[in-house]
């Protein structure tokens, strides 16, 4: 039955008992039956954050490299030749353009 603080029952007025089963939905004061379309809300986003490691090796190349210095000792001692050397002298007695004014 109905609550005195229900104001489906505070309004009925009658002298006839009536028995009515009605089961009111209180979250949208809905009748049963009744379907409405449905009410897309904005979306909501979640971000989850997530932390993936990854193992990546690495060769690391170590090279020895082996540098060689060779020390060369330069000794000198003399070595006695003889040479000759051949000079020419050319003597110029005039020239060619001398004979072309005669």
């Amino acid at each position: 039955m109905f609550s005195d603080s229900n104001s489906f029952n505070q309004n009925f007025f009658g002298d006839a008992d009536v028995n009515v089963d009605v089961d009111f939905n209180m979250s949208n004061n809905m009748m049963p039956g009744s379907v409405s379309q449905p009410i897309i809300e904005p979306m909501q986003e979640r971000v989850v954050n997530r932390t993936i490691m990854h193992e990546v090796p690495h060769v690391c190349p170590i090279r020895t490299k082996i540098i060689n210095n060779h020390v060369y000792r330069h000794t000198y001692s003399p070595a006695y030749s003889c040479c000759e050397e051949n000079v020419c002298t050319n003597v110029q007695c005039g020239s060619c353009c001398c004979f072309n004014n005669r």
